[in-house]
């Protein structure tokens, strides 16, 4: 397979119907191949970790997994990241919207082409990108991955329409695992304040009032280490073996049955804490805590140590070849319980549910993990395909066909219903008003020059567009749909939107909806405001005069329609700088 990106089918005598075989695997037929350097930009970073400083703006990403903060940014926009050499060799994909900047030993790649969808790339980059880059890289005192190695990779390159659509699908899941993630950090967080409030008495549960004392743990619990090492384990053992780490063996035989608190005495001093209630044994550096008197919870004792016993052990640990624990420490560890065994029960129980909420949320996630590793395997090779085969090939012909010999309305429907797509929901349908300043703002990106737009009193605004036929082409042809909400109404996808963002794809590519991204949240006002003052500069930029404020406004008076602008607060004088400055940042006057 040379230094291809592993994918498609397990190799095999035949080739399934609709599918081809290449030197990256067996992918569909309309798929195509093509190195990575022919659709992307890859280049390293000049800063160095010098470079860094505490108080630092911007993410500065470094050549193991970790963000730093500094001063200054070289990009803005959308890139892949991967460490060049170090202990991140091969194992860091960013896919980032932001400013940043990057480490000299880590590369970025950015400007990806208009058959290459951004984050499609990342996945499938990510794929099989470390086992493919560690069998290439120089071996020194670090493996290291040089630019070539990446520039010569070759990738399936899908249609653009259905690159969007495996990105998509695999984004959700993403965005899936990161709410499960917030979520379990939350509940970890409520159950750690939890413990703070039971565990001290500061807050009590209903029905509970009695007095708390201090006890020491081997007034209360049998203290005592296992008696087997490491080699009385068995491949084939029935019962756990609980060893000096988070290591759990297996052994043919057990030495306790019951409840039971188990501590490392030596290596992992104070991060492990098994509640277990069943057969097992444990090493002899382990402590089993046991037997537990009738006047005390066991489980309640173990969220206590889970609480506090990590720092105690760790100022009573014996120094030698390693930290090490002593029967003694663990005898006189000093507990603070209530005297009513029935409130450390009640404690236990609530904090024991906790840890089966937070247990099962940790199972889904393992599970969507796992789901999602699925679906990259299948959609990635396209043995799985989201768009179907005929509608793409057809809809490949007539884009190659078209090229750009399409007319103004044509373009424009196209247009109108992407940004309807992209920036419209039902909630909140996009409006005439807010798409015709989108519109705006994208020409004047992709074209400098805008055409047709007039200076009508909400203007600019380009009447062509609700009157001339885009509109009526965009609905005829089933791209969008007029949709009322209770917020308002307007525009939103229909159901052969898919059919306007390929052709959107070829003639301006994603690059201009992510610049779009920045005015997402403006309000319409702002926008009218930043569209009537590039308008206005734009002529005094062409008539050679100054531009100011003053200036601005007189370009505004100037047109009956727009000189009542003046009169409302959004044109004011410190909003028209404001703007003045924007359009100078976003149109490089």
């Amino acid at each position: 397979m040379g230094n291809a990106l592993k994918a498609g089918y397990t190799p095999s005598k035949e080739v399934p119907e609709g599918y081809k075989r290449t030197e990256v695997g067996v992918i569909p037929e309309e798929w195509e191949v093509d190195r990575i350097d022919q659709h992307t930009s890859i280049k390293t970073g000049l800063k160095n970790t010098q470079d860094k400083q505490e108080d630092g703006d911007y993410p500065f990403f470094v050549r193991s997994q970790e963000v730093e903060r500094i001063g200054s940014y070289s990009y803005d926009g959308e890139a892949v990241l991967t460490a060049g050499d170090g202990v991140g060799t091969g194992k860091v994909f960013h896919y980032i919207q932001g400013r940043f900047d990057v480490h000299q030993r880590v590369y970025r790649i950015t400007d990806f082409s208009d058959r290459l969808n951004g984050r499609y790339f990342f996945y499938q980059f990510s794929a099989e990108f470390y086992n493919r880059i560690m069998s290439l890289t120089a071996k020194s005192s670090v493996d290291s991955v040089r630019l070539e190695m990446i520039a010569g990779m070759q990738i399936p390159l899908p249609p653009p329409i259905e690159q969007r659509a495996i990105a998509e699908a695999l984004s959700d899941v993403d965005g899936l695992l990161a709410a499960l993630e917030e979520l379990i950090a939350k509940k970890r967080a409520i159950k750690q304040a939890a413990m703070q409030q039971l565990l001290t008495g500061e807050t009590r549960l209903p029905g509970f009032s009695g007095a708390w004392e201090t006890r020491q743990l081997g007034d209360v619990a049998h203290i005592k280490t296992g008696s087997r090492n490491n080699q009385d384990k068995v491949d084939d053992g029935q019962y756990p073996f609980f060893v000096r780490s988070s290591t759990v063996e297996r052994i043919n035989s057990y030495a306790f049955e019951g409840e039971a608190i188990l501590v490392p005495g030596e290596g992992d001093i104070g991060g492990i804490f098994h509640y277990i209630n069943g057969r097992f044994d444990v090493h002899q550096r382990v402590y089993q805590i046991s037997r537990f008197s009738t006047e005390v919870c066991g489980k309640f004792i173990y969220y206590s140590m889970i609480l506090y016993f990590g720092v105690y052990a760790m100022l009573n640990t014996v120094k030698a070849t390693v930290d090490s624990l002593r029967l003694p420490t663990f005898k006189n560890f000093a507990l603070s319980l209530p005297s009513d065994v029935m409130e450390q029960r009640a404690i236990a129980a609530i904090l024991s549910d906790m840890d089966l909420e937070i247990a099962a949320l940790e199972r889904c996630r393992d599970k969507t993990r796992a789901v999602k590793q699925g679906m990259m395997q299948q959609l990635l090779t396209g043995r799985i395909r989201l768009i179907q085969p005929e509608t793409t090939t057809e809809e490949l012909a007539a884009v190659r066909s078209a090229g750009r010999k399409h007319n103004w309305h044509f373009n424009e429907a196209v247009v109108i219903s992407v940004l309807a797509k992209h920036f419209g929901n039902e909630q909140y349908p996009l409006g005439r008003m807010r798409y015709t300043k989108l519109l705006y703002l994208l020409h004047r990106r992709k074209e400098g020059q805008v055409e047709g737009y007039l200076k009508k009193a909400a203007g600019p605004y380009n009447p062509q567009t609700r009157y001339g036929g885009p509109e009526k082409i965009a609905l005829q042809k089933d791209y969008m749909c007029r949709h009322r909400s209770d917020r308002g109404q307007g525009f939103i996808a229909s159901a052969n939107v898919e059919e306007a963002e390929h052709y959107f794809d070829r003639w301006y590519g994603g690059e201009v909806l992510q610049w779009l991204e920045q005015f997402r949240y403006k309000k319409n006002n702002d926008l009218e405001l930043l569209t009537t003052v590039d308008v206005a500069v734009e002529e005094l930029c062409e008539a050679g005069e100054e531009v100011s404020v003053e200036s601005v406004k007189d370009v505004i008076r100037s047109n009956p329609e727009w000189e009542p602008k003046l009169d409302r607060s959004i044109f004011s004088d410190a909003n028209l700088a404001r703007a003045i400055e924007s359009c100078q940042k976003l149109f490089d006057y």
